[in-house]
Parts: C-alpha cells; structure tokens; sequence
C-alpha cells in the first residue's frame, strides 16, 4: 500500500487528501488505493465524502486505558463529524439515508395518471 500527497493538488488522491485533512505521512488514515476505489467509483466530491466516513469509522472504536496509556477518539471523532457536515455542504452533497425515497404526487391506489385525468386498465371497475 502506498501514500503520496502532492501539495499543489495535481491529482485527484492529493485532492482527496487534502479536503479530509489526511496529509501526514507519519499518520495517514488512508492508503491511496483506498481513496483512488472512492473517486474511481463515483466522484472526487463522494471520494471525500466517503473517505471522511471511512475516518469516522476507525475513531468510533472504544477509548482505551490501561496503566499510564490512555487512548480517546471522541474529540478526534466529533471533529470528523463536524468536518463531513461542512463538506456536504460545500460539495453540495446531500447524502442523508442510503436509499431513496418515493413519494407519489396522486393516491397510488387510483387511476390518475396526470391531474385530472383518469385511465383505468382494462377491466377494472
């Protein structure tokens, strides 16, 4: 697995990298493989997305303590967190449930195709 962040943002990983934060070699979240399957997969915007969502991920494991050593996602989480709602916005992604919700503009148990109008198949009553 490999890491790259290009400064001057000439590619679309560096890009990526740069509007989810993840530009430290010593502690990147994400490989590059990682983030070119999300922009791959759909855009450079849901990439970010995605990847932010990745990040929010792997910092909502428990906090740890043992001996000296304490370990706390939570305000590193709720940055994230904070960030992903900034970037739907800026990126104009509103992403709010995995599915898509149908709404009909007439009663779907009626014949009405077009306000007003009314076709029955055949046979119906």
């Amino acid at each position: 697995m490999t890491y790259s962040y290009d400064p001057n943002l000439a590619d679309d990983v560096s890009l990526v990298r740069f509007h989810i934060g993840d530009t430290d070699d010593a502690g990147h979240y994400l490989e590059n493989e990682t983030i070119q399957y999300h922009i791959t997969a759909g855009s450079t915007s849901t990439a970010i997305i995605n990847c932010i969502r990745y990040i929010i991920t792997k910092l909502s494991s428990p906090d740890f303590k043992q001996d000296w050593l304490s370990v706390s996602n939570a305000e590193a989480r709720q940055g994230y967190e904070n960030l992903l709602v900034s970037k739907k916005q800026e990126l104009g992604i509103y992403m709010t449930t995995p599915y898509t919700v149908i709404t009909h503009a007439h009663r779907a148990d009626s014949y009405e195709n077009v306000d007003g109008e009314y076709t029955a198949p055949d046979g119906a009553p």
